[in-house]
């Protein structure tokens, strides 16, 4: 256990009186003031020795700190971008399929003339024009349909809805605390866009 500060005078101060009461009082006054300088000296030096040990290991532990946050910083950029990748090629993918399921059905609708019979009793008929429109469209907007993030981590918010602390989701799932919060926080912006 460390001594604090204070310790040092009081201790000090003990030493100081005790030596006083032994030494006689012709003798207490020529040396006792030499012998009470170096005593406050050496004191004095041993507690700043104390204080540059203490702010060392505090530095050091600082910059281990800074060093794990940085490590950790990195290893979430990374698992970001791929995440990124990730939904870019799942909405291109969609996109192909909704494209070729439209498609199918105008090409069905062209082999099938009594389905456009359908389109006379008031449903929409698919043609050649609206498929190009359509698939231009689809082309500069990815459809996300089926892809929110609450289909895709249903047991995430569901925890979440049942009052789960980040911490507590994390640890059931066995994710990172950022990578829950993430997740959360683009669900939040997810519903203000469609919103």
């Amino acid at each position: 256990m460390a001594m604090q500060p204070w310790m040092y005078v009081v201790l000090l101060g003990l030493v100081v009186i005790v030596y006083a009461r032994f030494l006689p009082k012709e003798q207490a006054a020529a040396s006792g003031k030499m012998t009470v300088v170096q005593e406050i000296e050496e004191t004095i030096e041993h507690f700043a020795a104390e204080m540059d040990e203490q702010n060392q290991s505090l530095m050091d532990l600082f910059s281990k700190t800074k060093q794990d946050y940085e490590v950790e910083l990195a290893k979430l950029a990374g698992r970001l971008e791929t995440l990124e990748k990730q939904k870019h090629e799942l909405s291109q993918e969609l996109t192909k399929v909704h494209i070729k399921d439209q498609g199918n059905s105008a090409l069905v609708t062209t082999i099938d003339p009594g389905l456009g019979q359908q389109a006379a009793a008031g449903e929409p008929q698919i043609t050649n024009s609206s498929l190009v429109e359509e698939s231009a469209a689809a082309e500069e907007e990815p459809v996300y349909v089926g892809l929110s993030m609450k289909s895709r981590y249903a047991e995430l918010f569901s925890l979440h809805d049942q009052g789960k602390g980040v911490e507590a989701i994390a640890k059931k799932l066995g994710m990172n605390k950022g990578e829950v919060s993430l997740i959360l926080q683009l669900s939040r912006q997810e519903e203000t866009t469609r919103a």
